[in-house]
């Protein structure tokens, strides 16, 4: 199974106008490809203003299949055009494989986090073992489900950690399961010596709402 997202970054002013953009065209994609795209928001995050579109399919076939579906529709394309106007550069693609997790269509979510890693050189293999490590161990502590994945695209050897909890209190409380558990900062320490590439760059954790 893949994560594929798109994220662009929309610039200031136009506020009302680029949400109801974003949205309309969550329910374009949605009806085109018979997908379960969600759109999120960047919040409390570095990227202000950043938006994105994520689904969850079983093979790249699907992806493919979705993608030809969108290019051949030119109400979409026109839509997608005219947005173009409201963002800050391009847009951005990830694709990334799920290692451990799975996802569950019937929870409700509306916050997530992601952690971003990228393995040390020589060290992927142990960076797989280790995330699928980590994120049992953080699914225990926060009594939330957790997905570990391994980037397809980007950069070589990059890892994500990520939870979704259904509203911020969750997202809280989770956080501080995590902050006041004395042996996970332990734990994180011994399994990720050596492990992941030590620029902080390159290791991020990002907080993101749906919105539909």
């Amino acid at each position: 199974m893949y994560l594929f997202n798109r994220q662009i970054r929309f610039g200031p002013g136009k506020t009302r106008e680029q949400m109801e953009w974003a949205l309309g065209q969550t329910e374009r994609v949605n009806q085109i490809t018979g997908l379960q795209v969600s759109l999120y928001m960047e919040v409390y995050s570095p990227q202000v203003g950043a938006v994105g579109w994520s689904t969850f399919v079983p093979d790249l076939a699907a992806l493919e299949a979705a993608g030809d579906k969108l290019q051949a529709d030119d109400a979409f394309v026109a839509a997608t055009d005219k947005g173009a106007a409201m963002t800050v550069g391009g847009a951005t693609d990830t694709l990334a494989q799920v290692i451990y997790g799975a996802p569950d269509p019937a929870r409700q979510i509306e916050y997530v986090t992601v952690v971003r890693a990228v393995c040390a050189t020589g060290n992927v293999a142990r960076g797989m073992e280790a995330g699928v490590e980590l994120a049992q161990r953080a699914e225990k502590i926060m009594s939330t489900p957790s997905l570990f994945l391994a980037d397809v695209t980007g950069n070589y050897g990059g890892v994500a950690w990520a939870s979704g909890y259904e509203n911020v209190q969750a997202l809280e409380a989770a956080q501080q399961a995590l902050a006041g558990d004395e042996s996970w900062a332990k734990f994180v320490d011994k399994a990720t010596a050596g492990v992941y590439a030590e620029e902080p760059s390159l290791t991020t954790q990002t907080i993101y709402r749906r919105l539909a």
